[in-house]
């Protein structure tokens, strides 16, 4: 029989004993009662070891993947660090270039509403060199177009002080603006007069939620945008040289070039711009390019 187990290889060895059965006594060593008996084979001690050996190495893989304990781990966590530092330097980077764009495009708005014109010869003192001959102008974006816009308005503004001629000229067509028929944009309480000392040009005209705004007179819309200062706005030329503004407004029912009627809806009344403080509609009359004041032509 030794012989036999002689010629066996390892593997038929190891078939042949792992199956044999052994008693595992447990007994207290002062009185030598037995406690318990286990049996066990070389199969089942295999099994058990190798599956804690494998649950031990799940715990710690989790322990390392998912807790902070990874930093600590040398190698591991210097991995973590130079992935967030690159985040971080990509961030940092993207910044920069946003900053860069936002700083050249003031300047050029700068330049623009200063009427300054850069010139090949401040280029090239500033150590660069100007291609003219294959230079593009470049068009203006939507942004500054409104600026200039707002700008242009402020500068009419401020130029409309003191009284305003409402006789016309000798041997021309108009008529007096007192004796033109024109309807109030909407009906409401006046919550701030016309008053050009502090820069309102207009009447300020308290009215329910969603209510419609209307044109004064027959026109056509020149302006119908939103600007910073004023939210939306929307501009009427009537004949006889006379402008309406309507400011503030929520929403915009007409856009530029269109046709209105006296008494249409142009407008939702609204809260919209840096200047208004709640809903309101921001009203204002212009005639031969002074601004009036609409409580003399108009019931509100």
């Amino acid at each position: 029989m030794e012989e036999l187990q002689g010629k066996q290889n390892w593997w038929q060895r190891f078939r042949t004993t792992s199956k044999d059965e052994y008693q595992l006594v447990v007994r207290d060593v002062k009185s030598f009662r037995e406690i318990g008996s286990y049996n066990l084979t070389p199969l089942n001690l295999y099994v058990a070891i190798s599956s804690l050996l494998f649950l031990v190495a799940v715990a710690v893989f989790l322990l390392v993947a998912f807790t902070p304990l990874r930093k600590y781990i040398p190698g591991y966590g210097d991995v973590v660090q130079r992935q967030e530092i690159n985040q971080m330097e990509d961030m940092l980077q993207d910044m920069g270039a946003q900053l860069e764009s936002q700083a050249l495009m003031i300047e050029t708005m700068r330049r623009n509403i200063h009427g300054e014109v850069v010139t090949s010869a401040d280029v090239e003192g500033e150590g660069g060199q100007v291609d003219t001959l294959s230079t593009k102008p470049v068009p203006p974006s939507e942004a500054e177009i409104r600026l200039r816009r707002e700008m242009a308005l402020e500068r009419v503004g401020q130029s409309s002080r003191g009284p305003s001629g409402l006789v016309p000229t000798p041997g021309s067509a108009e008529v007096p603006l007192a004796q033109l028929f024109m309807v109030a944009p909407v009906t409401g309480e006046i919550s701030a007069g016309f008053n050009p000392s502090e820069d309102h040009l207009g009447v300020d005209i308290l009215a329910p939620q969603n209510t419609a705004i209307k044109a004064s007179r027959d026109g056509i819309v020149f302006i119908s945008e939103y600007t910073s200062s004023n939210g939306n706005v929307i501009g009427i030329q009537h004949d006889n040289n006379l402008i309406t503004f309507y400011k503030h407004n929520s929403q915009l029912l007409k856009k530029v070039g269109d046709q209105v009627k006296a008494g249409e809806a142009i407008a939702i009344i609204g809260n919209t711009g840096k200047l208004s403080s709640g809903p309101h509609l921001h009203f204002e009359v212009w005639h031969n390019g002074k601004v009036l004041d609409p409580v003399e032509y108009l019931r509100f």
